[in-house]
Order: structure tokens, then sequence, then C-alpha cells
């Protein structure tokens, strides 16, 4: 069988190669990568494959001679954010005896922090490159944070959500080419760096006055917890002890994308947005003063993975991505067509109905009941919570009964 070496090169520049690699390269009889990292090989005689798709390279090593060395060479280091760690598997499977190695390479977080004279053993690593995380809120309890850029959340907008939180006065490096002629280095306050454009491959380093970390109960935070008076009017809150059930039913997770429709305060927004660190969170509100407290909740408690849509449902949803988890507490008699479009967007979802009249039951049934007569197997689950609160009278306490709440789980039969 082939020997396989799986190369992290560093940053790309030969002068970042280690001496082992750059000693396995030249011993090779076959490279694989992209074309850049192939163009900086130092290897006439290997035969060269430019080609980073796992199914390809499988094919291309099982395609070598075999007494072949094969070198596959990646970017940065072999065990930070590498493909390698698919690779290995997708080689393993389809060749279980090969003999495969992986040889460390330099990575972007110990070239750049060197380059900027700070250690790296006290940095909270994060990645927005091809998938979504709450940077201000690692920010926020780390105070020390490197960040991998992409497409979707670029250097700039970082510095912006960090603006919107208030914390524009946080210190942040920008790296852009690292080790390339056309290195960059930008140095600069959040709120100096947000009107600055930069490479949707970047790596920022951010550096700002950590927070106090704050305990939260798993499920059901105290009302207490939530700003609730805007311009003298009580925005509608789903309360404590209905809300920590209701979240036990929608059993939100980490990467979870979330609709709160009919959001009000943003109580069950923020709950579902501190469950979902490393997913999205979508508010949606047509109340003007309640869209303001929701915003004013979400740079109270310093969440980075919420965006507030103003409007009504279903129409207000369209465009969203699809969601996996959906709490339905307003439908300004809409449900039913709140339930198809989500039901549309994803097969699978799981949605919770929260209902204090019996004619919203009675909607909720109909909906469901209409849906299932078109052949969609729907699973519903309806509970009722009937919850008082301790009232002092003098020295005696009497308990005061709330509003009883029905809490309806609605998803596919199929569904987890």
């Amino acid at each position: 069988m082939p020997q396989v070496y799986l190369i992290g090169i560093g940053m790309g520049n030969p002068d970042t190669l280690t001496v082992k690699a750059h000693r396995l390269i030249a011993q090779s009889d076959c490279l694989i990568g992209a074309r850049r990292m192939l163009d900086s090989a130092d290897n006439e005689k290997a035969v060269r494959f430019s080609s980073i798709q796992n199914e390809e390279i499988v094919k291309i090593i099982a395609g070598q001679p075999q007494d072949s060395i094969i070198s596959v060479l990646l970017s940065g280091d072999v065990g930070f954010y590498s493909a390698a760690k698919k690779l290995t598997g997708a080689i393993r499977t389809a060749m279980p005896q090969i003999q495969l190695e992986q040889i460390s390479g330099i990575s972007s977080l110990q070239y750049f922090c060197a380059k900027v004279q700070t250690s790296w053993d006290d940095v909270t690593v994060v990645s927005v490159h091809g998938r979504n995380a709450n940077v201000v809120g690692k920010v926020r309890s780390s105070g020390k944070v490197f960040v991998l850029t992409g497409s979707n959340q670029t250097a700039q907008d970082v510095c912006r959500s960090l603006c919107k939180q208030d914390m524009g006065d946080a210190l942040v490096w920008v790296g852009e080419n690292l080790s390339y002629e056309g290195e960059t280095i930008s140095h600069g306050t959040a709120k100096e760096l947000s009107e600055q454009a930069f490479s949707s491959l970047a790596v920022m380093l951010i550096e700002a006055k950590a927070m106090p970390k704050r305990s939260y109960p798993p499920l059901g935070l105290e009302d207490e917890e939530f700003l609730r008076n805007t311009e003298g009017k009580t925005v509608p809150m789903t309360k404590q002890e209905v809300r920590a059930v209701a979240m036990s039913k929608l059993r939100v997770e980490a990467d979870s994308c979330v609709y709160d429709v009919g959001a009000g305060t943003g109580s069950v927004t923020i709950e579902s947005a501190l469950l979902a660190r490393e997913g999205r969170v979508f508010a949606i509100e047509k109340n003007p003063q309640a869209v303001s407290q929701l915003h004013q909740n979400i740079q109270h408690f310093g969440l980075g993975n919420v965006q507030v849509i103003e409007g009504v449902a279903p129409q207000a949803m369209q465009e969203l991505p699809a969601p996996d988890r959906v709490f339905i507490g307003g439908s300004s008699g809409n449900i039913e067509h709140i339930l198809r479009l989500c039901l549309e967007k994803n097969p699978q979802v799981r949605m919770v109905v929260t209902a204090i009249t019996l004619e919203t039951i009675a909607d909720i049934l109909s909906a469901v009941k209409s849906i299932r007569e078109e052949g969609i197997n729907l699973e519903l689950d309806i509970s009722q919570i009937s919850a008082s609160r301790a009232k002092t009278a003098g020295q005696l306490h009497l308990m005061m009964g709330q509003n009883p709440v029905y809490i309806c789980c609605i998803g596919a039969a199929d569904a987890e």
C-alpha cells in the first residue's frame, strides 16, 4: 500500500514550512492539494493533482503505485479547523490497511499571535467560516477571542456587532494574506475598524474587558431578569413557569435555527439564544414597543446570535432560513398559515404553541386537522399549566393563581 502523509504546510509561504514537512514533500512521488499549495511545493519530479474534494483525493490515492509516497498538502495545522479530520476518515474507510500519518504545521492562530506579540494559550477560538457563532458573546465571557472569519460574517461585520453591543472600544487586530508578500495586519478599536472592508478569509484577535460570568438555570430565567417597561407600557411576556415547560418541549439544541413568533419582551428569544450558542434565533414581532424592548433585552444579555424581524407572521418569515424549532406565543389569527410555512421550510420542524383562550385552542386543532387531511402525519401533544405565586398580606401568604396556559407541541410523527 502507498504511504500517505497529510501535511500541514503552515501559512503557505515556504518559510513557514517545518523541516520535516519540507523533507517529506521532497521525497514524495505524488503531491495533492489546492493549486496555491502545490505551487509552493519544492519537488519537480512528483506528479501533481490539484484537488480539494475528499472523494476525488481518495480515488487519486487509490490509483497510485503500491510503493508510492503520497503527500496531501493542507493549509495551517492538520489539527486546527483542518480538512484533515474528514479526509482521514474518508481514506481509512476506503482503504483500512493504508499507511497514513498526519504531519503538524503552524496554524493561523500561532502565526498571528506571534505577529501581534501576544500569547495564545489564553485565547478562545471561534470560527464563522461556513458556520454561525456568537462572537460577541464569546468576547463578553472570555475577553480574548481569535476569530476565523468567512463570507457570511466578515471582520467588518464582527466589529459592527461589537459596536452595537456597546463594545466599540474593544481592541482588534485583523490579519489578511498571512505570510505572503501582500500580508497586512490592521489594528484599532472595533469602532475604528467597523468602517473598513476586509477579505472574507481574514483572521481576527479581539481583546476586551470580560464581563462577570452570570450563572443561568438550564430553563426558566427569573421574570425579573428581563427589561419590560417601554414608554410606560408593559410588553407581554411568557412567564417563568410556563416558559420553563415550553422550552423543555421545544428542545433547542446548540446549533438550532429558532423562530420566536410573537416574541413580545423576548423571554423565549433570550432563553433560546442562550441554548443555541452556535445557532441563530429570529424574533418575529409586529408591535413597535415590543421590538424596542426586544433590542434592549438582547443587548442586556449580550447576545450576538439574535435577529429581530419586525412584521406580521407568516409574511415576515418568508425569506428566513429553514427553522429547526419554532415557538409561537402570538399568531395574530394566522396560526394555520404559520404552521404550514414552517412545515414547508422544514418538514421535520418541532413547534410549540402557547394559548390562553379556548378559541385559540380550537384554531390550533382546526389547523392540525386541516394539515393532516393532506396526508401529513403530524403529532399533537397538549398540556395545561396552572401556576400560582405567593403574595403577602400582612404576615400571611396568599397563593394568587395565574392564567392557565395550554402548551401545544406539534411536529412530524417521525421527527426527533
